[in-house]
């Protein structure tokens, strides 16, 4: 199996961020006050022939949203800072990004998204995200490290969150547990693991919004608060079953799992939000309940766009039920860059996805699989 070493492009979006009052007790407050925000949001590169442009991700694109997310939560815009594609350099990236921490103090919460592009080397682990002036020199973007480094210098808060939707987003997961005794508090939330590469689509971004505005699908234990760790659930579950991705997620002593980040909104129908299968001419499709009455279902394929929706009957629907081996099982694997198939052992598993170990190959290549790319092998 080839194993690239090149530049692989995807979008990321990179976050921390920070708590605003959404509840009456004193358990995982949002406080704007203490609240910092830098977004960075790339969808054009300067070199698009290294960069490949995402056009269609700049209709409603959720660093715009979140950015919105956080002003309307009483973030003042003084400690907002935004750049977008043209104005997000490298240069200009530090310069912000330094000014903005510099400013911070003790017990604040910073709040960094970042979205555009992003790679990993596959033999020394570390991975870049893609300025807009980036070129094919790694040099001349963004490394996972300095991102850390450049908090652990700067930033005279106490706690960060960090959410990735972007390829090989989990480097940041495997950053953050290197700094487990760092005085800074880390959690985590990325929508692929440091090996894989990401969707283009954005699951990840919608599912960490939804749980940020408190829709209540997200209210996974209906107490109508939404934590962290439900929040954390939920996008692993939407990436899982919408892009077959493994999201990865992490929360050290001092920025508990259990911290309430939103009061969930009014319950919604019962089934709303189903992960179900749907039989169309013979074969079945992953599609969500977006609609009940009585026995029926009114279901949105995923993939599809919404002139596909339509009413669904009992005998037509069933619950997801991915293809599932177990550890250890033989298995072939469709290398996502020639569609070829590749022998490999299971490692681990979950909800259809499987951890790989390839035949020949060490740790550094393992990946997470999804359902539609994975075989047992002679089948």
């Amino acid at each position: 199996m080839k194993i690239a070493r090149g530049i692989v492009g995807c979008l990321i979006a990179v976050g921390f961020l920070s708590f605003r009052s959404v509840q009456a007790n004193d358990s995982g407050h949002w406080n704007s006050g203490k609240t910092w925000v830098f977004a960075v949001g790339l969808l054009e590169w300067q070199h698009p022939d290294e960069w490949k442009p995402f056009p269609a991700a700049k209709i409603n694109r959720r660093d715009e949203q979140l950015v919105r997310f956080f002003e309307h939560s009483g973030v003042v815009r003084d400690r907002i800072i935004y750049l977008q594609d043209g104005v997000a350099t490298k240069t200009h990236i530090h310069a912000e990004f330094d000014r903005l921490l510099d400013r911070t103090q003790a017990g604040d919460l910073l709040v960094f998204y970042f979205c555009g592009h992003g790679w990993r080397d596959r033999k020394s682990g570390e991975t870049w995200f893609a300025n807009y002036d980036a070129g094919a020199n790694r040099d001349s973007a963004w490394n996972v490290h300095e991102i850390f480094s450049t908090i652990e210098r700067r930033f005279h808060g106490r706690q960060a969150l960090l959410m990735a939707d972007c390829c090989h987003s989990g480097a940041l997961y495997d950053e953050a547990r290197k700094h487990h005794k760092s005085r800074i508090a880390y959690a985590v939330l990325t929508s692929s693991s440091s090996h894989n590469s990401s969707t283009g689509q954005w699951t990840f971004s919608d599912s960490v919004l939804a749980g940020l505005r408190g829709e209540s699908n997200v209210d996974l234990d209906g107490d109508q608060q939404i934590t962290l760790s439900e929040m954390a659930r939920y996008t692993e579950s939407e990436l899982a079953f919408v892009n077959g991705q493994k999201s990865m997620f992490a929360a050290g002593e001092g920025f508990p799992s259990s911290t309430v980040i939103a009061r969930a909104k009014a319950a919604i129908k019962p089934n709303l939000g189903n992960r179900i299968e749907v039989l169309y001419k013979d074969k079945w499709y992953k599609a969500k309940t977006i609609d009940t009455d009585g026995t029926q279902r009114k279901v949105h394929y995923v993939d599809y766009d919404s002139s596909w929706d339509e009413w669904v009957d009992v005998d037509r629907r069933r619950p997801y039920q991915p293809p599932q081996f177990a550890a250890g099982d033989k298995v072939q694997v469709r290398w996502s860059v020639d569609k070829k198939w590749y022998p490999a052992i299971v490692r681990e598993t979950w909800y259809g996805l499987h951890s790989v170990r390839y035949d020949g190959y060490g740790a550094s290549a393992d990946e997470w699989i999804g359902p539609d790319a994975i075989r047992l092998q002679g089948d």
